[in-house]
């Protein structure tokens, strides 16, 4: 980021002002004519631009309207002669913060220097603050009232203080990345950056230089240097979803880390110091990767300081009812409608569901039902047909073609595994039943001679007994 542009259309006088800024520790570029100075801004972070008042026809009162109007956070010093002291104060007028005398006078010009530095800063620090609690409002919460949920919250509220590392474990849409953003309001680092990283999304080249940054000529294509993540949340916190991604390289790098608080970029010979609280998130089981040498054991237990495990949907279905309506209401507000009500029949098929995407499942079923609604009321009709009742129609299929009970309890296991993804946890948690006592009942099925009731299922009670083999 630069501090301060310069900008003069006297190459002499813009030169030495940089190089007298410079010389006093401050990061420094000048330009030669307005036009540049905003082509610049557009390119670059800029605190402060100091801008000579006489250029021509755009001279430093065009510059002024058009930072003031493209880039409202940066600050505004004019530099002006005695002779024209009521332009600068019409500068002041459009916008600049104040203006300077030429010739500078080193001891003066640094205070007026320092007091719209720090106006800068503050203006920045206001508009992040803004831009954080728009988009705090925006995003979903982490929602339920079961007592595996309230275990969660209130584990969160106990750590959120500390600066252990955190390691959330959880399947894909159970909530993670919110739980990491709760943690992240709740402590003291709530007012710097919270950086969110899906690792699984870094190509394994990338991630050394996207998570510590990189020197100029680190690489072929390092054309410049660049800050890494880690940098970007100094002071806040790195939340690093899918954290089992990792290369070997970058959990090496990550454990020096985590140990001493030192990050160097690619191809650097400095170190330097952050102070960045690390949360992690995984769907796999890490402790299987570090066996198997996938994921490094030192690094794992670095992480794992603090354990949050975030159960799935299926585990915690008296909190849809409350899911339910906070989303119809949330999506009906964006649109400007009356939250819609929800039948029985279609509030009973949610609760049925083996809900394989978890809450996100949910939330992006709730959307669509608010979008598809035209009379207010949210039946089994308005929900896609995976939705209703597991196995439902395979029964009303079998009673009408008078099979036998067994048969039509053959159909709706087998129809609920279906369902389920071809999980038997899943399936034997939302029939009821034991593993065991599934696995039996699979392996009878597979032992049977296929008939043209059940035959649409033949495949799948094959591929389950493969998977199957003795109960756990």
């Amino acid at each position: 980021m630069i501090e301060i542009l310069v900008v003069d259309d006297d190459v002499s006088q813009t030169d030495s002002l940089v190089i007298l800024l410079r010389r006093e520790g401050y990061r420094v570029e000048g330009v030669y004519d307005p036009e540049q100075a905003l082509g610049f801004l557009r390119q670059h972070q800029v605190d402060l631009v100091i801008t000579d008042l006489k250029m021509g026809e755009k001279d430093g009162i065009w510059l002024t309207k058009n930072v003031r109007e493209h880039f409202p956070e940066t600050v505004i010093l004019v530099a002006t002669a005695y002779g024209t002291i009521e332009t600068a104060v019409e500068a002041v007028k459009n916008g600049a913060f104040d203006y300077i005398l030429k010739p500078v006078q080193l001891d003066q010009f640094k205070i007026v220097l320092e007091r719209a530095l720090e106006f800068s800063r503050m203006r920045r620090k206001v508009s992040e603050l803004e831009n954080r609690l728009r988009e705090s409002q925006s995003r979903p919460r982490f929602l339920g009232n079961s007592l595996a949920i309230s275990r969660v919250l209130q584990l969160v509220d106990r750590i959120a203080g500390s600066d252990s590392s955190v390691l959330i474990f959880g399947e894909s849409g159970t909530g993670k990345e919110l739980i990491a953003e709760m943690i992240h309001r709740k402590s003291g680092r709530r007012d710097h950056p919270l950086v969110i990283v899906n690792c699984g999304a870094l190509p394994e080249t990338l991630q050394e230089s996207e998570l510590f940054g990189h020197v100029k000529g680190a690489f072929t294509g390092a054309h410049r240097d660049k800050k890494g993540l880690l940098a970007e949340a100094d002071g806040g916190t790195l939340f690093l979803d899918e954290v089992g991604e990792l290369s070997p390289a970058a959990q090496v790098k990550l454990l020096r880390f985590l140990e001493n608080g030192e990050c160097r970029r690619v191809g650097d010979t400095h170190t330097e110091h952050l102070d960045v609280r690390i949360l992690a998130a995984t769907n796999r089981d890490l402790g299987l990767h570090v066996q198997g040498g996938q994921f490094r054991s030192d690094l794992y237990y670095r992480l794992n300081v603090i354990p949050i495990s975030v159960p799935p949907l299926r585990e915690v279905k008296e909190d849809i009812p409350l899911m339910t309506r906070s989303f119809l209401e949330e999506f009906s507000s964006r649109l400007g409608k009356k939250p819609p009500r929800i039948s029985e029949e279609c509030l009973r098929s949610l609760m049925e569901h083996a809900w394989p995407g978890n809450v996100r499942e949910l939330r992006n079923l709730m959307e669509r039902a608010v979008v598809v609604d035209q009379d207010g009321l949210i039946t089994i009709s308005d929900l896609p047909d995976h939705l209703h009742a597991p196995g439902s129609s395979a029964i009303e299929a079998g009673v009408k073609r008078r099979l036998s009970l067994r048969e039509i309890e053959k159909l709706y296991i087998l129809s609920t595994l279906e369902e389920c993804g071809g999980s038997r946890k899943k399936t034997g948690q939302v029939l009821g039943i034991t593993k065991a006592t599934l696995w039996r009942k699979l392996n009878l099925y597979a032992s049977e001679p296929t008939n043209s009731d059940s035959s649409a299922y033949s495949f799948e009670v094959a591929e389950c007994n493969e998977e199957v083999g003795e109960p756990a």
